[in-house]
């Protein structure tokens, strides 16, 4: 085992960085916070948690891949490349709803809810041609991919150019994140069944979100208005860095979170 880890690891001097060390501790809190979302979701049937537990997994799986593909590691199992786009559509729209629903507790589901998956639909089609790619394809892509990191935009192993999903991401999440700061604006915590923790909860998570996202923001635009230092941006340190840091914000507020639910839930049962 260790002997493929030096056979395919690259950029080990880059690997004792801050934002590695800020994505591997993010990593580590994110699963286990997301995994018992997922089972408190499950056990009583709470929709708020299923939410945040697909968009925990989905931003896990999207930070655990570029930790794969900057460390090289990649190569190791290429066939889970590029799987998570879909799932990437998923974050922004499970942020607005739990939002929402922590709230107006006693809200419905919109009767256009599916609207929202559309983005997921898309860029599940657009994985079919790596999916359906050979081995032999895959692996040298991913030797490319690895050392320059800018072909993650330009390979050609979907029907729309790469970038656009990229810059898809950003501008639905910027709809969204307007619509869920909206939210918060309009409830009035006098008329609400919800307590004043709960808001302040909700309000911590969204201005974590929100720095996070103005961050993949400006990385977005850097991929696209300057095009010939692509490869520099997807791995300058400084600015994964910062990112790497509110992924790790995001977790422990996931954690917190966890924990507060156990608490809540113990009272009721007392």
């Amino acid at each position: 085992m260790m002997d493929l880890l030096k056979e395919f690891w690259i950029r080990e001097e880059e690997c004792y960085s801050w934002g590695v060390f800020f994505a591997v501790v993010g990593l580590v809190l994110s699963f286990f916070a997301t995994l018992w979302h997922f089972w408190f979701a499950f056990r009583h049937k709470r929709r708020c948690e299923m939410l945040l537990g697909i968009m925990g997994a989905a931003s896990f799986w999207n930070v655990f891949i570029y930790f794969l593909i900057f460390t090289g590691l990649v190569r190791l199992v290429p066939d889970i490349y590029n799987k998570g786009i879909p799932f990437h559509y998923l974050v922004a729209p499970c942020a607005y709803f739990f939002v929402l629903f922590s709230l107006f507790p006693k809200l419905n589901w919109p009767g256009h809810w599916w609207v929202h998956l559309l983005p997921f639909i898309l860029g599940m089609i657009d994985i079919i041609p790596y999916a359906i790619a050979s081995v032999e394809e895959k692996k040298a892509l991913m030797d490319v991919i690895v050392h320059d990191m800018q072909m993650t935009v330009r390979h050609e192993y979907g029907f729309i150019d790469q970038k656009w999903h990229y810059i898809n991401k950003f501008l639905l999440a910027f709809v969204y994140i307007v619509a869920q700061w909206r939210l918060l604006y309009m409830h009035d915590l006098e008329l609400s069944p919800i307590s004043a923790s709960t808001k302040q909860n909700v309000f911590a998570f969204t201005i974590i979100y929100t720095l996070q996202l103005l961050l993949q923001g400006g990385m977005v635009l850097s991929l696209v208005f300057n095009q010939t230092q692509r490869s520099f941006i997807l791995q300058n340190l400084d600015q994964l860095s910062w990112i790497s840091f509110f992924f790790l914000l995001f977790s422990c507020w996931l954690l917190q979170n966890a924990f507060r639910l156990r608490a809540e839930n113990a009272n009721d049962q007392l």
